[in-house]
């Protein structure tokens, strides 16, 4: 695992990054997976006299705004390659979007070093397109600690069929990851067993099914697996389990903030989906749906990590209410062990009975 300090490499003669690829929008997961690359590999350019870092925009077809696992894997480029990071990795990133990117303006990160000690550093970062401030948060360096006398543990994975057994979900534009979903219509148990989680769907908020905790619902023996689109329309538990895998080893694959920045942005993918599905009928492109995005999200890197390996996903959304849901979710890797968690508040705003 390489940690040592990132500089970045130096603009050609058109002022272009030497991995930044100049594109018209991605068209498979390879395409998208290649673009999220580029787009963290950032330039130190000079913005009203001031020092900031400008990466490539990921663009998608079909979205009009930017995609917000895009800030998520810069936020994290940009406190590591404005110096001091080194032998530390990423230990946290909590980021507030704070209003819509759009995809024909470079994105000018800006960083402050709030703190900078042996084996802790602090960076605020904040995400401007000309002099509108689309994101700011705070990215937390670690260089971990060793040894024999370190304390070590990590809750069982969702009980779920492993990635070659579960089908590939298709192609959503934003994927860079091959995913492949696990959707149940049970509550999901443990790998060792649990007992029943129920939740309850308020009838006065969204028009939907109601459980109430009073009728729990069983945990699913054995997890359906279906290869149903990640619309959020499959109405079932605040749950979803996703294998995940980038198509290809990262070019700087030796490098754990490369793969740090590269799970940052998968983690914006499905989140949204575990707080949509015990609602009937609210999902992407639902026109019951009024508005969704997302307003903060927070990662923990606890263990190191490979994208180009198999990485199960497990979301459950706790509680939605006042317009807004919360999702939380774990990553592990093949071996059983949590590498990183997520916690994500997103805006979803439904029309009445009436419209």
């Amino acid at each position: 695992m390489t940690t040592s300090d990132r500089r970045p490499p130096q603009p050609d003669a058109a002022g272009r990054h030497d991995d930044v690829v100049e594109r018209g929008g991605a068209d498979s997961i390879e395409d998208v997976f290649s673009a999220v690359e580029a787009s963290v590999a950032l330039v130190e350019v000079d913005v009203g006299g001031g020092r900031a870092w400008q990466g490539a925009n990921v663009l998608l077809p079909g979205y009009r705004r930017l995609f917000g696992g895009q800030l998520l894997a810069q936020a994290i480029a940009a406190a590591t390659v404005s110096g001091g990071a080194a032998g530390k990795v990423a230990r946290s990133l909590h980021l507030v979007f704070i209003a819509e990117g759009r995809t024909d303006s470079p994105v000018s990160w800006s960083v402050e070093a709030v703190h900078d000690g042996r084996t802790f550093a602090t960076r605020a970062v904040v995400a401007r397109q000309g002099e509108r401030v689309i994101a700011t948060g705070v990215v937390s360096l670690h260089a971990p600690d060793t040894g024999d006398h370190v304390l070590e543990h990590s809750i069982a994975p969702v009980a779920v069929p492993m990635a070659a057994e579960v089908a590939a979900a298709a192609q959503l534009g934003a994927m860079a990851f091959e995913t492949r979903p696990v959707l149940s219509p049970a509550v999901f148990s443990r790998g060792v067993g649990s007992e029943p989680r129920p939740f309850w769907v308020g009838e006065r908020d969204v028009f939907g099914p109601n459980h109430h905790p009073e009728r729990p619902m069983e945990p699913a023996a054995a997890a359906e697996v279906t290869s149903g689109a990640l619309d959020g329309l499959a109405v079932g538990p605040p749950e979803l389990a996703a294998w995940m895998r980038a198509p290809r080893s990262p070019r700087r694959g030796t490098d754990q903030l490369v793969h740090q920045e590269l799970l940052a942005y998968a983690s914006d993918l499905t989140m949204m989906v575990a707080a949509m599905r015990p609602h009937e009928g609210i999902g992407f492109g639902s026109p019951l749906v009024q508005a969704s995005a997302v307003t903060s999200h927070t990662i923990s890197f606890h263990r190191p990590l490979r994208v180009d390996e198999w990485l199960l996903f497990a979301q459950e959304s706790p509680t939605a209410a006042g317009g807004r849901a919360y999702i939380r979710g774990d990553w592990f890797d093949d071996t059983g062990r949590v590498v990183a968690s997520c916690a994500q508040e997103v805006l979803i705003r439904v029309a009445g009975p009436d419209g």
